[in-house]
């Protein structure tokens, strides 16, 4: 990711309608799991400027909140955050013991990695979680999708909902939610990263949009936060897993996965 993303992040989070949407979104859907739960730890791998881990901490009050970023960019504004229990560390090998938290978070991080390394990943996340405890991840959806954005921020692979469930899946994890999300504006989305392409960009998404867009699009978002704790959504530009770590091996999950597909092939 260029340096520059980390100090539009932090510029914008607390106000551009993407962040404040896909924290709606994210309430939506993990208020039901962690809402007047007490004596939980909690950890966000790929905490970036640390916002969601403060805003995390402040809604669900675990009992121990932590984070882990690859960047030493990132860490420059963990400080102004007011988050202290922060690291600098790799998703793909964080420095806590085994079954360390009973709540594990991951925004768009994966997708920046390739395959060996996502696997990983979410090898590592496994590890470091409970039996029983709480995943959610939510990372970019559609390969098709991509656009100058993209290129701003490093994108290896976008995920299908299908994908990132088998990715989950093949390592111990239990699904138990899957969805896509910004859904109401995916036509628009659409159009602005076809035409990122066609005109050869490599802007950022992250930037200031009018006021008066920025509203219409937060209340877009808000609809959609409302009609995400009934159901899924069939396609978005974000796609959203919530698992929990099952009693399983990843290897005896590896096989089962295996074996269905042999029986789907025949």
């Amino acid at each position: 990711m260029r340096i520059e993303e980390y100090s539009a992040m932090f510029e914008l989070e607390d106000r551009l309608w993407w962040f404040q949407g896909m924290r709606g979104i994210t309430a939506s859907i993990l208020d039901a799991e962690l809402m007047g739960r007490s004596n939980f730890r909690f950890l966000d791998v790929g905490c970036g400027t640390g916002y969601s881990l403060a805003w995390l901490r402040g809604r669900y009050r675990p009992t121990q909140a932590y984070g882990v970023d690859v960047s030493a960019h990132a860490a420059a504004f963990w400080k102004m955050r007011g988050v202290d229990t922060v690291a600098v560390a790799s998703a793909d090998a964080l420095p806590f013991g085994r079954s360390e938290f009973d709540f594990v978070s991951c925004f768009d991080v994966i997708y920046q990695l390739d395959d060996d390394r996502a696997a990983k990943a979410v090898s590592e996340i496994h590890r470091v979680l409970k039996p029983g405890g709480v995943f959610f991840i939510r990372e970019p959806a559609y390969e098709w999708m991509r656009g100058s954005h993209d290129i701003a921020v490093a994108t290896r692979h976008r995920y299908t909902r299908q994908e990132l469930k088998g990715l989950l899946s093949r390592n111990g994890f239990d699904i138990k939610r899957a969805t896509y999300a910004n859904t109401f504006l995916f036509g628009l989305a659409a159009l602005h990263r076809i035409l990122s392409r066609l005109k050869r960009s490599e802007e950022s998404d992250v930037r200031p949009v009018a006021g008066w867009m920025n509203n219409v699009f937060t209340r877009v978002l808000g609809m959609e936060a409302l009609a995400l704790r009934w159901f899924a959504l069939p396609f978005g530009l974000s796609t959203i897993v919530l698992a929990t770590k099952g009693t399983r091996g990843i290897d005896d999950c590896k096989l089962m996965i295996d074996e269905g597909e042999l029986m789907n092939d025949d």
